[in-house]
């Protein structure tokens, strides 16, 4: 049995050490031509030049010893084993990236599902590795829903989720699908200088908050106060001359906090 520590060496191989564990330990590589090798092996390079720039990846060694690439959100974790990968490819050219995703918060596992995503047929000769970068790359740009797998929508509607109120800070403030639809509307509205209709959707979306999520009104008051950004307390003060239910006035902002 040969075992490669450098894949620039020409010789014939069944083991090789990869930056994310050892090639050939469960599944032996013999009969594997070293062009097929050597085109993962680059891959996996660039694969480790990726991990060290990413943000929403990181990894961690298994009991195995190989390195599994991870990706978290509240509740929700993705794992792909990266050598499992590209091993049942090479020995049975099997196209399925082995991810798996885990439900579950607190460190409590809810469920585990194995996702069915494969390298398609369009690039002939292409790096199994290739793929996994691209699935980096991916969850790196907040998974645009255009190019992401629809087994991993489930996960990417949470990171987008996640990541949007994140970047608009509201804090506690779980958003849904509608909620990021309902945001959206609100700022075009402001954009368009229809700040009654934005103050009218920004509190229909702090009542739902209170009643539906469970927030208290002054903890709902703090956390959607980002969302005024653009409306003066001009808009503000006739807004609660004329709001579309009395109990919009409970969630308007402090006056002294708006421009």
């Amino acid at each position: 049995m040969n075992v490669n520590i450098d894949w620039r060496v020409k010789t014939h191989v069944s083991l090789v050490l990869t930056p994310f564990g050892l090639l050939g330990s469960d599944e032996p590589l013999v009969g594997i031509s070293e062009a097929r090798i050597n085109a993962e092996l680059r891959g996996l390079g660039l694969l480790e030049r990726v991990m060290h720039s990413v943000e929403a990846w990181t990894s961690f060694d298994c009991l195995a010893g190989n390195r599994h690439l991870v990706s978290k959100i509240d509740g929700f974790e993705i794992r792909i084993d990266v050598v499992k990968t590209i091993s049942s490819f090479l020995t049975f050219n099997d196209p399925h990236l082995v991810v798996h995703l885990y439900r579950g918060r607190n460190r409590t596992v809810g469920s585990v599902e194995r996702l069915c995503i494969a390298l398609t047929g369009s690039h002939p000769g292409c790096a199994m590795a290739d793929a996994i970068v691209s699935l980096v790359l991916l969850g790196e740009s907040n998974w645009p829903e255009n190019a992401t797998p629809h087994t991993l929508r489930e996960f990417a509607d949470a990171a987008r989720r996640e990541r949007f109120g994140k970047r608009l800070k509201l804090g506690l403030i779980e958003l849904s699908r509608e909620d990021i639809e309902e945001i959206s509307d609100i700022r075009e509205a402001i954009q368009l200088g229809i700040p009654h209709a934005a103050i009218d959707m920004l509190c229909s979306f702090a009542r739902r908050c209170y009643t539906c999520k469970g927030m208290e009104i002054d903890v709902v008051k703090r956390y959607i106060l980002p969302l005024f950004e653009g409306i003066t307390k001009k808009d503000v003060e006739a807004y609660a001359l004329n709001p579309s239910t009395a109990a919009d006035l409970l969630f308007l902002p402090d006056l002294e906090t708006l421009a």
